[in-house]
């Protein structure tokens, strides 16, 4: 046997010869490239999980602190993340209010309380808009919509953060309408005055409902619900009897 003979049968690091030693050398090792792109998928999971986690805590403290006192260093301890792990997502405090505007716009976007079990036909008018109105007025007693309001009252010295609400919360209204057609019903929405109607009675309870940042009453019990319902139905022609 020649001397290039032997180097050709010598085994390979896995102790094959011949042919097949050579098959094995020119195949690359995948297993060390697998396990370096479970490793970044599995610290990008980590890394969306704490984003998540630093995002709800900065809305719960909007919610239980208001804008002004919700810190970088209270949010970092209620989410119980690191002071480097909170700054690597959101290096200043604008950029993580920027962020949990969007999140809470994402949030009000897709959240609906109503429950469509109970609610009259749509062609019943007058039962199925009293059922719409009072639907419509719980949806402002929503964590998020609290939530919100901070940053709306922050806005108003802080162009920055107004042009920032402005877009999202152009998204929010329009999701807003379809909601109200989808409680109003079809036939209800084919009325030419519904638009006028819903523009009307959504303004009214936004402003009302913001009095219920220091009245304390029961919105369940609130007197306008009734004139909300009366109005919608005469702005619809079908004033009550």
């Amino acid at each position: 046997m020649t001397s290039s003979e032997k180097k050709f049968t010598s085994p390979n690091a896995s102790g094959a010869t011949g042919p097949q030693a050579l098959a094995d050398v020119s195949s690359p090792d995948t297993t060390e490239i697998f396990d370096l792109d479970s490793e970044t998928q599995t610290g990008q999971i980590r890394g969306r999980i704490a984003r998540d986690q630093i995002l709800t805590a900065a809305i719960e403290c909007l919610l239980a602190n208001g804008y002004a006192a919700t810190t970088t260093m209270k949010v970092q301890e209620h989410a119980g993340v690191s002071r480097g792990k909170l700054l690597h997502h959101f290096p200043s405090k604008r950029e993580l209010i920027t962020a949990a505007i969007r999140r809470l716009a994402a949030d009000r976007l897709t959240t609906s309380s109503a429950d469509y079990s109970n609610a009259p036909p749509t062609t019943h008018v007058k039962e199925r808009v009293a059922w719409s109105v009072n639907a419509l007025w719980t949806s402002f007693f929503h964590p998020n919509f609290w939530a919100a309001t901070e940053t709306w009252i922050a806005a108003r010295t802080d162009p920055e953060l107004a042009a920032e609400l402005l877009k999202h919360e152009r998204a929010v209204l329009r999701r807003v309408r379809e909601n109200a057609h989808r409680l109003f019903g079809e036939h209800i929405n084919a009325n030419p005055q519904f638009s006028r109607m819903l523009d009307v009675i959504f303004t009214s309870m936004r402003g009302m409902a913001l009095t219920y940042t220091f009245s304390g009453r029961n919105p369940e019990t609130e007197p306008m619900i009734a004139t909300w319902t009366s109005t919608a139905l005469t702005l619809l022609g079908e004033d009550e009897e």
